[in-house]
């Protein structure tokens, strides 16, 4: 989509279109409209075992390595949760050291760090069959060297490489062939219809800027068909979320205590050609013939849980996206579908309807448009492509 192919070449008006640029890059953090349920089903259909907040693949290989060494040591479960952290700040400076300057989950915090590389990756490394024993963290560091040996149990999946000996000295994100070996294997076994495992399976880098973009007979019908809701929700919704930030940027510019009050014009000007550009975009969605209904099943039969509430502001935002004669800016009736989302969703906390939480706005909110985590998706299969 062109959002912002209306930008000249004014020294300001550049500045202000990278600022919205950068934000669109933002991942999908805030859910300022709630529609994290249906994003997220979609999502866990299309590339299983992914988030956002995760940053290279070979993560999944490092922690099992982390865990099977504190695992090794002859400790008490308390020591080895210190043990296998210690080892998790090791490996962070392990990968400085190694050359890796970006998506090195503690570059910055050091060992102050709250979330840990294994928390991160938990989740999908079970979903993607990495690790085959369900429980937390503190499960696993329950079994030692000598409990193992007591217990018939499978803690990994089959085949999980070795990890290199200098690992906590020097390293990187580099996969090696063996360990890409397994994480296909891992990825066909646990993910078999998935859009991630039929595109693993091309072993090629994916350049597309959204996943709908991927040709045609590269992707089942099945998935093609869940991408196409995709792209009609993440298209069509990404309105919603427009109109809701020129509808801040209009209450900030009549309050002088919002912290974006001075920004206020501006903002108010990109909204208004971002929703005009927006309406343009629409027409080739095809939304006449979108059925919600296929939608919402799909959704549900993943493990989110899709409300009411949630169906019924969906369809009632299709509806006015279907009313390309007005303006969303004057619709009553899309302003007051907005107001009523936020207010059902954050109370006291929305910015609609209370100041308070309106003054500490940065100017934009839940802007980024979904991919349903295409980023990190493709950057998974290009490193599975680019083998040391």
């Amino acid at each position: 989509m062109s959002y912002l192919a209306w930008i000249d070449f004014d020294p300001e008006e550049r500045r202000r279109a990278q600022t919205l640029i950068d934000l669109f890059k933002q991942p999908e953090a805030r859910d300022e409209l709630g529609l994290g349920t249906i994003r997220d089903g979609l999502a866990d259909l299309l590339f299983p075992g992914t988030s956002t907040i995760q940053t290279r693949l070979r993560y999944m290989l490092f922690v099992p390595w982390i865990y099977r060494e504190a695992q090794q040591r002859k400790a008490s479960q308390a020591e080895r949760t210190i043990i296998a952290r210690d080892l998790e700040f090791e490996l962070s400076e392990a990968l400085l050291r190694g050359g890796e300057r970006e998506d090195v989950i503690g570059r910055l915090a050091g060992r102050s760090l709250k979330r840990l590389a294994s928390s991160v990756y938990w989740a999908g490394m079970h979903t993607l069959g990495i690790r085959t024993l369900a429980g937390n963290q503190a499960t696993f560091l329950s079994y030692g060297r000598e409990s193992l040996k007591d217990h018939d149990l499978r803690l990994w999946g089959t085949g999980l490489p070795n990890a290199p000996e200098n690992l906590f000295e020097q390293t990187s994100f580099t996969l090696l062939p063996e360990e890409v070996g397994f994480l296909r294997d891992r990825i066909a076994g646990s993910a078999k219809a998935s859009l991630l495992n039929e595109l693993a399976s091309k072993q090629k880098n994916f350049s597309e800027d959204w996943a709908w973009q991927v040709r045609e007979d590269t992707v089942s019908d099945r998935n093609r068909s869940i991408l196409r809701h995709a792209e009609r929700f993440s298209g069509v919704m990404h309105g919603a979320s427009l109109l809701y930030n020129l509808l801040l940027a209009l209450r900030a510019a009549e309050r002088p205590n919002a912290k974006t009050h001075g920004e206020a014009s501006a903002l108010i000007e990109d909204y208004r050609q971002l929703l005009e550009d927006w309406r343009g975009d629409l027409q080739h969605l095809a939304l006449q013939s979108w059925d919600l209904d296929d939608l919402f099943q799909i959704v549900g039969l993943t493990t989110h849980n899709l409300t009411q509430s949630s169906r019924e502001f969906v369809r009632g935002w299709l509806a006015i996206a279907l009313q390309s004669s007005k303006s969303l800016e004057t619709d009553h009736e899309a302003i007051d579908l907005l107001r009523k989302r936020e207010q059902s969703l954050k109370r006291m906390k929305a910015r609609l309807l209370h100041d308070a939480p309106l003054e500490r706005w940065s100017g934009a909110s839940g802007l980024a448009r979904l991919d349903f985590r295409w980023g990190i998706a493709r950057r998974y299969l290009g490193e599975l492509v680019d083998v040391g």
